[in-house]
């Protein structure tokens, strides 16, 4: 065993692109780490709403011959849809306080780098020490990041340009009343 880690991701597709589109799937994962499960204050049923649940097997069906990723780690592990900046300082101990009105919509409302809230519940029984987060940017967000770049980088190159498709589930929306 050499000790490298297996990406935080899944790829599909040849190193060099058939096709100028790039689908990427990043709230597909569904591998909660033992640390995760052990820091929740609700049960792991409860993080179902951070999920995409099942985007990835339907994006896979779909795919032709593009080039895909697919996140194995959960959303409520690190959130791939969020820029490394985005962290939220009631459970992250390194992150920047950032005032209310400077905050992202999705930041304020518990889905920053690591998601605080779901469903409209509290996730975590205590915050994250900014190792722990610092150590989730480095081992899962970047590797997918840099390699979603590069296969866009690689589409560019051969097509002359790229298309990025980031494939996402949305839960139901609640009932309008009749008379709205």
């Amino acid at each position: 065993m050499t000790g490298e880690r297996a990406p935080p991701f899944d790829r599909h597709g040849p190193e060099r692109p058939a096709s100028p589109v790039v689908l990427s799937v990043p709230h597909a994962g569904r591998d909660y780490p033992l640390a995760l499960r052990a820091a929740l204050r609700v049960p792991a049923i409860d993080l179902m709403p951070l999920e995409d649940r099942h985007a990835d097997t339907l994006a896979l069906a779909a795919r032709g011959i593009e080039t895909m990723f697919s996140a194995s780690r959960p959303r409520a592990w690190i959130d791939l849809n969020r820029a490394e900046h985005e962290r939220d300082p009631r459970i992250d101990e390194g992150a920047e306080p950032v005032p209310d009105a400077a905050q992202s919509l999705k930041l304020r409302s518990g889905l920053g780098l690591i998601p605080r809230r779901a469903g409209g519940a509290d996730l975590w029984r205590r915050r994250f020490a900014a190792e722990e987060v610092r150590a989730r940017i480095e081992q899962d967000h970047r590797p997918y990041h840099a390699a979603l770049a590069n296969a866009l980088a690689a589409a560019r190159a051969r097509f002359g340009v790229a298309v990025l498709i980031d494939v996402h589930s949305m839960p139901p929306l609640p009932a309008v009343p009749r008379d709205w």
